[in-house]
């Protein structure tokens, strides 16, 4: 995530993840040569929004670090949560391209992983989906990934630091707070104590198997051709149109991977398997 000496701009909404995010990478600073800076960005969505944007600057101000608070607009339509995460994330590419950071450190936890990974199973996702948050993302990154939020919490009372709670994480209109607040206590009650851990395990050997699925396809230059053309399938993909393998070829190529992945579907730009002898195709049909 970091090598040393970047420049770091630290999101913090004042909450105990982002908080403990900003103490812990400024402990750290002097070790990796951190420049760190600060900033708040405020939605606009509670009325008392702008107190918390007043405790993190006063946070960053204590501890001699440059600091903004942004009040930033949530366009209308659609989900609200992804309509606000959408604003926060271009707001932070721009203060970030401003103050000339090379990363964006966010305080997600292992817990926020786990709720994303069944969030996206309810949904319906695919492999990209349930891959999860990813560790590292382009600029951003997320060092309290691994971390469980109960830690975060306990650490930060037994150093006896402030921070703010958002009424809103306890609203059960939002998918995520029912299952933060329902459906993952009901899960590690009757199911799985360690569901946290066992979801976060189930997104990084997901995005394990999608990085060696797209490793294995790069080099290659023989694809199958598009059975496809001119469909609404190969019009959505942003890959060459190169799709449609025969069962035969989707089987063929589960047993060259040796199960790594359960998929049925098949997406634009796999490389095709290599030919097989008439015996061998006779026998998977």
């Amino acid at each position: 995530m970091l090598a040393g000496g970047e420049a770091v701009l630290v999101a913090v909404s004042g909450g105990a993840d982002s908080v403990a995010l900003l103490y812990a990478l400024q402990a750290l600073g002097a070790e990796l040569r951190l420049t760190l800076s600060v900033v708040h960005l405020d939605h606009g969505l509670r009325a008392e929004s702008a107190d918390d944007g007043a405790f993190v600057e006063a946070l960053a101000r204590a501890r001699s670090l440059p600091v903004s608070v942004e009040r930033i607009t949530v366009a209308p339509g659609g989900s609200l949560e992804a309509r606000a995460r959408e604003a926060r994330y271009a707001a932070l590419r721009r203060h970030a391209a401003r103050v000339g950071a090379e990363r964006v450190a966010l305080g997600h936890t292992a817990d926020d992983q786990a709720e994303t990974v069944l969030m996206r199973l309810i949904e319906g996702a695919g492999p990209r989906g349930l891959r999860g948050i990813p560790p590292v993302r382009g600029i951003f990154i997320r060092p309290l990934i691994e971390t469980r939020r109960a830690e975060i919490v306990d650490a930060l009372q037994r150093a006896g630091l402030a921070w703010r709670e958002d009424p809103s994480n306890r609203d059960p209109k939002l998918l995520r707070n029912r299952i933060r607040h329902e459906l993952l206590p009901q899960l590690a009650a009757s199911y799985n104590p360690a569901i946290v851990a066992a979801l976060n395990r189930a997104a990084a050997l997901t995005r394990d198997l999608l990085a060696h699925l797209t490793a294995q396809a790069a080099p290659r230059e023989t694809r199958s051709p598009c059975r496809s053309r001119g469909s609404a399938r190969c019009r959505r993909s942003s890959q060459p149109r190169f799709c449609a393998w025969r069962r035969s070829d989707w089987a063929a190529w589960r047993r060259s991977a040796r199960g790594r992945t359960g998929d049925s579907a098949v997406s634009c730009g796999i490389p095709r398997p290599a030919a097989r002898s008439p015996s061998a195709a006779s026998r998977s049909r």
